[in-house]
């Protein structure tokens, strides 16, 4: 699907599910074994700045405030204009309840919320989904998928807040 709305370009949505049989620690800290289900999306898109919006950017002052390892890493040197960015998400569910574990890419560099300092490419992620999801023509399914990373940004940031 290619699609232009306010400096984003080329956008691609993929989305793949399996599970996995293996190990897993439960909210109580006990290990178990069981399926994990996955799901990976992986939206691709080109941003531009032009007179809708400056949405490259924003991008780049995102990895600017994140620190020299961001900034350094997640730009895709062959196409600086390019970002990919990849959720994978596993969900577990037991008799304790459920838990679901998120992880972020961008351009293949993993991008962990483990201190403030990244709290602004979470909040990246959040606007940027946002701002995709809203796109003209796209359908239910790809907006589902946009929203489920969304959701998961979220998720790692009030997680992460709620411990400092």
């Amino acid at each position: 699907m290619q699609v232009s709305f306010n400096g984003i370009n080329n956008v691609r949505i993929f989305k793949k599910e399996y599970a996995k049989y293996g190990a897993y620690i439960t909210q109580d800290n006990n290990v178990k074994q069981g399926d994990k289900h996955y799901t990976v999306v992986k939206i691709s898109c080109n941003l531009s700045d032009d007179e809708n919006g400056m949405d490259l950017t924003e991008f780049r002052n995102a990895l600017a405030k994140s620190g020299d390892r961001y900034e350094s890493n997640c730009i895709n040197h062959q196409e600086p204009d390019k970002v990919e960015l990849i959720l994978t998400r596993q969900d577990v569910k037991d008799t304790k309840g459920h838990v679901s574990m998120s992880d972020f890419m961008i351009n293949n560099f993993e991008i962990m919320l483990n201190s403030k300092e990244t709290l602004p490419m979470f909040s990246y992620i959040a606007r940027l989904s946002r701002k995709i999801a809203s796109l003209e023509g796209l359908n239910q399914p790809r907006k589902d998928c946009i929203n489920l990373i969304n959701k998961s940004a979220e998720d790692e940031a009030v997680k992460f807040i709620e411990s400092i």
